[in-house]
């Protein structure tokens, strides 16, 4: 897998765009999910939405941890395909979409498993050591 210097223009574009994109659909995953805490609804839905929107939280901040490490030329990455940008942009569409007036944390809980999953065969976990 290539790193940074070793990229051209438009490889390093795609990848920053897949990033701003996985990164888009965490922060309006959160946004839906505490948005959906403000209805009344019953204390577990609110804890489970809770949990869910730490975890998105620490997957917001390994990302970024990963985005620097590349940034630093430590991290290798696989480009990413036309297919895999047009899916992630599909699925921020998907996240977009959610209607905080209904229960959505399977929802979310699928959107963001499939963004990350996409996220990281562009760019998988690495040691540093």
């Amino acid at each position: 897998m290539p790193k940074k210097n070793t990229l051209n223009d438009n490889q390093l574009h795609d990848y920053y765009l897949s990033h701003f994109l996985r990164k888009a659909s965490i922060i309006d995953s959160i946004a839906k999910l505490r948005k959906r805490n403000l209805k009344p609804i019953d204390s577990g839905e609110i804890a489970a939405n809770d949990v869910k929107i730490l975890d998105l939280k620490a997957k917001k901040a390994l990302h970024k941890a990963k985005k620097f490490a590349f940034e630093a030329n430590t991290h290798s990455i696989e480009a990413p395909t036309p297919e895999q940008l047009d899916r992630l942009k599909e699925l921020v569409a998907k996240v977009e979409a959610l209607n905080a007036n209904n229960a959505i944390l399977s929802e979310v809980i699928e959107l963001t498993t499939e963004t990350l999953t996409t996220f990281n065969n562009i760019h998988p976990d690495q040691s540093t050591a």
